[in-house]
């Protein structure tokens, strides 16, 4: 380790003094992704495209750390070498969402299951779901003209984003509404999350990985969750096997999966417990991955919005402009004429400025045995025993590809930027190659819809001092290390990367 890239190197204690300073720096429950932007800039590592982080005897697998568009290139989307997703990730993500998710498959069983999805997650699929998701966005804006009559304080402004997108996603996997904007929490929602927040990743180290009663949670909402959503799944084929053309006349992305099962052979009559397992597993990982992340950048937009006003000006002008006058009538347009939303610039830019600085997830891999990877100074560096961590928030806070990386500027992605064009290497928060992720255009779409929804109608402002208070804890300060991703809304871990606390908020409707 003493001559490959990496912060200074102890011959006994490897990474482990480094870590633990920056840990007086970080907080200790920030995503690592955190101290790997603070470690890069520190020690200029950015340079090399790629650093290793030795913390044995803590942490027995060194981590390289992929840096660079150039080398993530190589890693996801080499035409010679395969890296496959790395066995920790395997079985986090099998826990959590079962063996069969496609996250977790991997060969011909993973290229079936990515064909007989595809179709669902079209461009023309998705714009037929625009009414819908606009439908669901209007809900989001009642209950957060609800809040702002009831006083203004949003405990958590992540919990109801992720509500929205919730509903969003069981109407476009299942065509079912989970009712996630009500009182009465769905108890199969609740179980998915909550089996993943129960979840610890097999490199964890800390005591909690063995606490039994959490194991016992885990087990029984994992129960909870399998259960329902086997039922739900059984409920649909029944009604597909009876009325097969329905197949066809559904947008539903679990329907269209059916329909591609029927076309490669597939018998709706034969719903064997195998192929009913996969379906499961896969339904709930969309259910999951479909809302999680997307209410995490829909809660950082806002977040950002109310930080800098010179962008919600912006925005909103834009939405004057294609939506009409009346922050009221965007749902009505958008229903009207889903394809409007591609002319949300703007609001698209927004998104991706929000992605790129709060990224919420990214990828592992495992390198095939004897595989060296080219960093950006030319050498050949080795994978052997590595897992390999393709870190885009480091990436995508390089000033080589995003001059004044630390300042929250949607200019940069719009096509008249003034600033120098983003190599589409160099931004990746769906991650590049065949195993990119296949809901990212839904992403971008909801996210639109539910943005061009509220941020018209509402006033946000963070409210953490108002959280402390009802908590009665004092407040947390930060350096300019913690200011400059995010302050007290750093990322931290929770199966992805989450806004501390759900960031509390103040919302005030704003007159017409």
């Amino acid at each position: 380790m003493h001559n490959l890239p990496g912060f200074p190197h102890s011959f006994l204690l490897g990474h482990i003094p480094i870590m633990a300073e920056t840990a007086t720096k970080i907080p200790l429950d920030a995503h690592n992704q955190l101290a790997m932007n603070y470690l890069s800039e520190t020690y200029d590592l950015r340079k090399y495209g790629l650093f290793y982080v030795d913390l044995y005897p803590i942490q027995s697998t060194p981590l390289l750390v992929v840096c660079s568009n150039d080398v993530a290139t190589q890693v996801t989307q080499s035409s010679s070498t395969y890296f496959k997703k790395h066995p920790i990730v395997i079985k986090d993500f099998g826990r959590s969402f079962g063996r069969r998710g496609m996250v977790v498959l991997e060969g011909n069983e993973w290229k079936e299951v990515r064909t007989m999805f595809n179709t669902g997650f079209s461009q023309a699929n998705l714009f037929s779901m625009v009414p819908m998701m606009a439908e669901q966005s209007e809900k989001f804006a009642d209950r957060l003209s609800k809040f702002a009559r009831e006083g203004g304080f949003v405990a958590s402004i992540e919990v109801l984003a992720a509500a929205v997108t919730v509903d969003i996603i069981g109407h476009a996997i299942l065509g079912l509404d989970f009712k996630a904007q009500t009182d009465s929490p769905n108890p199969v929602i609740t179980a998915i999350i909550q089996g993943a927040k129960q979840t610890r990743s097999m490199a964890d180290i800390s005591p909690e990985r063995l606490n039994l009663w959490r194991i016992a949670k885990y087990r029984y909402y994992d129960w909870v969750s399998n259960t329902a959503i086997t039922k739900m799944l059984n409920e649909r084929w029944k009604v597909l096997r009876e009325n097969p053309a329905q197949t066809s006349e559904s947008n539903a992305i679990f329907d269209l999966a059916m329909a591609k099962h029927m076309k490669r052979g597939g018998k709706l009559g034969e719903a064997t417990k195998d192929f009913m397992e996969l379906m499961r597993d896969n339904v709930k990982t969309f259910i999951f991955a479909g809302h999680d992340t997307t209410s995490s950048t829909i809660t950082y937009a806002l977040f950002e919005l109310s930080r800098n006003p010179e962008v919600l000006a912006a925005l909103r002008a834009e939405h004057d402009a294609v939506l009409g006058d009346d922050p009221r009538d965007a749902t009505k347009r958008l229903k009207e004429n889903p394809r409007i939303a591609n002319d949300l610039v703007y609001t698209t830019a927004l998104v991706k400025e929000t992605l790129r600085y709060y990224l919420p997830a990214s990828s592992v891999r495992q390198a095939p045995s004897g595989t060296m990877l080219r960093g950006k100074d030319g050498n050949l560096y080795p994978t052997d025993n590595c897992m390999l961590w393709v870190a885009n928030s480091v990436l995508m806070h390089d000033p080589e590809h995003y001059p004044e990386p630390h300042k929250f500027m949607p200019e940069r992605f719009l096509p008249n930027s003034p600033f120098q064009q983003i190599d589409k290497s160099a931004f990746r928060p769906f991650e590049k190659g065949s195993r990119d992720c296949i809901g990212q255009e839904l992403a971008m779409l909801e996210s639109r819809v539910v943005l061009a929804a509220i941020v018209r109608r509402f006033d946000f402002a963070a409210a953490y001092d108002e959280l402390d208070k009802r908590l009665g804890r004092k407040p947390q300060m930060f350096g300019e290390e913690i200011e400059a991703y995010g302050g007290r809304a750093y990322q931290v871990l929770s199966t992805t990367a989450k806004p501390k606390d759900g960031i509390p908020m103040w919302v005030k409707e704003r007159k017409a």
